[in-house]
């Protein structure tokens, strides 16, 4: 019995079949490579985390410490401040007991010339 169908039309319909399953195979191929590309990316993430965490948690260390740096540092200038008004009492301090000796030194030198002059004239 001799086939209906033309060997030409069955030789490219199996020509397509074998494109086709070709194909199909390219894109399990393709599939399976993509799938195993993501789930390397996804074994990832956790250790990301974990990392993110890390980084998160130096972070926030950070910026206690740079608050209490300020801190500190608004200490020293109130300090620095402090020992400057200091200083500059004491050169002020320096300078009145040093005019007030002087004028001391004036009065009882003033004094001595008085009890001189009343003894003088009192004779």
């Amino acid at each position: 019995m001799k086939s209906m169908i033309d060997p030409q039309w069955k030789q490219l319909v199996e020509n397509k079949h074998l494109l086709l399953v070709e194909a199909i195979k390219d894109l399990e191929h393709r599939r399976e490579h993509s799938l195993s590309t993501q789930k390397e990316e996804l074994s990832i993430i956790p250790k990301l985390q974990g990392e993110i965490a890390q980084l998160t948690d130096e972070v926030i260390s950070l910026k206690e410490e740079i608050a209490s740096l300020k801190l500190d540092k608004i200490a020293l200038e109130e300090k620095i401040a402090s020992d400057e008004r200091v200083c500059t009492l004491e050169k002020e301090r320096d300078y009145y007991r040093k005019e007030s000796m002087r004028l001391n030194a004036a009065v009882e030198s003033m004094i001595k010339k008085l009890d001189k002059k009343m003894r003088g004239s009192s004779s």
